[in-house]
């Protein structure tokens, strides 16, 4: 858990294709082992916000695998902050492995039904679960704020001097795809890869956007099925893939992204000769989630 962050993340060369194209991946998960990828990139000025105030604990929303859950959970024992999570579930699975390791990190679970979950702060149920933490710095699902903008969007400075055609991030809320945005060298195109199925991906970038900007798209191809839809081709993909690079990726987010890159450069839908960047958010707790629903083993062995 004392590990220094390891800040800038490493970017490195996958591979060069016949037509010339090179893609590279940014190792946003290497930034800490229990905490990497862009959750602390988006909590990063909330964690510094709470230290400034006069706050009592840190309290946020989060699915019973939440990777933010994971993260906040994680970085708050980090900073020895009090902290609560709010878990879309009608009970808490104590063997839920997301779940059982937050609470050893010290976080306190409270379970929200999802019909009370839609609702947010203004349910009843979760109005209720507040009253028990007076002064608590509220934090949104996935962490998506204007503090986290902030976070995500230091991810350019760390390579101000490549000169990429194509960004390429995992896209869930957007909120990160929006960050890189907003920021972006205006001959550099990114492509949020809509790995949830999320229908209003494309709006709900733009709502995170302070004005417009043209050169962003939404890949909706490559969502496999939808959140945490796991098929056997991409199964098949992955395999392959550590195989060949020996580079973890999480079955939700990471690893539909690295499939979405190699297959539109292999058909095409980006240009030869191009320079592609792949940023990999971390997430690697999704592995277990995975493995404990399915039953099934995620990474083969090496």
């Amino acid at each position: 858990m004392n590990k220094p962050i390891n800040i800038p993340s490493p970017i490195s060369t996958l591979k060069l294709f016949d037509d010339g194209t090179r893609i590279d991946i940014k190792r946003e998960d290497l930034i800490h082992p229990f905490f990497g990828g862009n959750k602390w990139r988006k909590l990063k000025y909330n964690i510094e916000a709470f230290k400034s105030s006069d706050h009592s604990c840190i309290v946020s929303f989060g699915g019973a695998f939440s990777n933010h859950i994971s993260a906040l959970a994680h970085i708050c024992a980090y900073h020895n902050i009090p902290c609560v999570g709010l878990i879309r579930t009608d009970s808490i699975d104590e063997n839920n492995p997301t779940l059982q390791t937050a609470a050893k990190c010290g976080m306190k679970l409270h379970s929200i039904s999802r019909a009370e979950y839609r609702h947010k702060e203004k349910s009843d149920q979760v109005q209720e679960v507040l009253g028990r933490y007076p002064g608590a710095y509220l934090v949104p699902e996935g962490g998506s704020n204007e503090l986290a903008r902030q976070g995500v969007s230091e991810i350019l400075e760390e390579f101000v001097d490549e000169n990429y055609d194509y960004i390429m991030v995992a896209a869930g809320t957007g909120m990160t795809a929006a960050g890189i945005i907003a920021n972006l060298n205006p001959a550099c195109k990114l492509i949020a890869v809509n790995v949830l199925k999320n229908r209003s991906l494309d709006d709900s970038i733009k709502s995170f956007l302070e004005s417009e900007h043209t050169n962003w798209t939404v890949d909706h191809e490559h969502h496999l099925g939808g959140y945490a839809k796991v098929p056997e081709e991409l199964i098949e993909f992955y395999h392959h893939f550590f195989a060949d690079y020996k580079i973890e990726l999480d079955p939700v987010y990471n690893a539909k992204l690295m499939y979405a890159a190699f297959d539109l450069i292999k058909n095409g839908n980006i240009p030869p000769s191009s320079k592609v960047l792949c940023i990999n958010t971390g997430g690697l707790q999704g592995i277990r989630a995975y493995e404990y629903l399915s039953g099934k083993c995620w990474t083969p062995k090496s």
